[in-house]
């Protein structure tokens, strides 16, 4: 199974420490679409050059500050794109009820 998520306990370690990584030029970074906004944060898809050998499609967590994420990692492919939708939706009303039942956001 290629699409299974595999968290890269490293980058999440050195993330911890204050330590950032932007995408070298061999990595750019597409925009899609966004999903939509709470508050201040937006939940948007992304396309971008895997490591592995191949794009996929990834699903972020926007916030003033800069990204959070991949919440979400899928290859890029139309069955990619579908699932990738999926979770971005999910991500998106998960937000929205941690901001009702919190009231630290502002639903848009």
């Amino acid at each position: 199974m290629d699409n299974i998520i595999r968290p890269d306990f490293q980058r999440a370690a050195k993330a911890r420490a204050g330590e950032t990584r932007k995408p070298g030029a061999s990595s750019p970074v597409q925009y899609v679409k966004t999903y939509g906004e709470v508050g201040s944060h937006a939940v948007s898809l992304v396309r971008t050059r895997s490591g592995l050998g191949g794009d996929v499609y990834q699903v972020v967590i926007d916030m003033p500050g800069g990204q959070v994420g991949p919440v979400g990692v899928e290859p890029a492919t139309k069955d990619g794109m579908f699932d990738a939708d999926r979770v971005g939706i999910a991500v998106l009303r998960t937000l929205e009820l941690l901001a009702l039942r919190s009231g630290d956001f502002d639903v848009a």
